[in-house]
C-alpha cells in the first residue's frame, strides 16, 4: 500500500532525517511538509514532496495540508532554551495546539497519527522503571520543564483521541548514528533491552514499519537502539 504522510515539524532535526529514508522506499509514500519557513527544507524537496506553509494554529492551512493524507506523523517537540529554564516555564503551546490538529484530521477523514513524547510520560501503571531509567526520566523536568511538559502535553492530547489509531513514540537522547540499528519497543521494565539512545534515522525506519504492521497502535512503546 502506498501512504500519503502529512510531516508535522518536518523541518526539525527528526523531520528532515526522516524525509530521505522514507522517498527511499521501494513504494515510497507520497509526502506534505507542513512547514512555517521554507527555507529550512533541503533544496529541490519540493519537486519530491508537497509543501503547506501555516502554523500549528492556522485551521483553513491544517485542513488543506490533510487533503488527501492517511497518516500524521509529529515531530514537534520543544528545544533547549535558557529563559524557559531560570523561569522554570512549563507553557505548552504546542500541546494546546493538538486539539485543533486533530480537530483537522476528524475533518478530513485521517485516522492514523504518529507523535513523539518522553520517558517521563507513563501511561502504564504496570511499567517498572530501572535507576538509570527513572534517572533519565526525572532529567528533562529538571533541566528543560517547558520541553519536557511540551512533550508530555502533546501525548496526553494524542491519548485522549479514543477515535483515533494513534502511537505516541517516546524517545530517549536522539543521535545522528546509522539507520540499520536495532530498535528495542516496549513497556520499561526488566525485560526491556533498549539502551538510553536512539538514531533519528532508525526511528524513522520503525516508525514506516509500523505504519505496515499496526503493532502498537493506542499504546506508547520507549523505543532505543540495542
Amino acid at each position: 500500500m502506498t501512504h500519503s504522510i502529512l510531516i508535522l515539524g518536518a523541518t526539525g532535526v527528526s523531520g528532515l532525517a526522516f524525509i530521505p529514508i522514507a522517498l527511499s522506499q521501494p513504494n515510497p509514500p507520497a509526502l506534505t511538509l507542513y512547514v512555517r519557513s521554507r527555507a529550512k527544507l533541503p533544496e529541490g524537496i519540493e519537486k519530491q514532496a508537497r509543501v503547506v506553509d501555516g502554523s500549528l494554529t492556522d485551521k483553513d492551512a491544517l485542513l488543506e495540508a490533510m487533503e488527501g493524507v492517511d497518516t500524521v506523523i509529529s515531530f514537534l517537540g520543544a528545544y533547549p532554551a535558557l529563559l524557559p529554564f531560570f523561569l522554570r516555564t512549563t507553557s505548552t503551546p504546542i500541546g494546546d495546539a493538538f486539539p485543533g490538529i486533530l480537530s483537522a484530521m476528524r475533518a478530513k477523514g485521517v485516522k492514523r497519527i504518529f507523535a513523539l513524547s518522553t520517558p517521563s510520560y507513563s501511561p502504564d501503571p504496570s511499567e517498572r522503571f530501572s535507576l538509570g531509567w527513572t534517572m533519565y526520566g526525572l532529567l528533562p523536568k529538571v533541566a528543560m520543564p517547558q520541553g519536557n511538559a511540551e512533550m508530555v502535553g502533546i501525548a496526553e492530547a494524542v491519548a485522549a483521541a479514543d477515535d483515533l489509531d494513534w502511537t505516541i513514540v517516546r524517545v530517549p537522547m536522539l543521535t545522528e548514528k546509522a539507520a540499520d540499528l536495532p530498535v528495542a519497543a516496549g513497556l520499561l521494565g526488566p525485560d526491556f533491552k533498549g539502551s538510553l539512545y536512539l538514531s533519528r534515522a532508525s526511528m524513522a525506519v520503525w516508525i514506516l514499519k509500523e505504519m505496515e504492521e499496526r503493532q502498537w497502535v493506542k499504546k506508547a512503546p520507549m523505543l532505543s537502539n540495542y
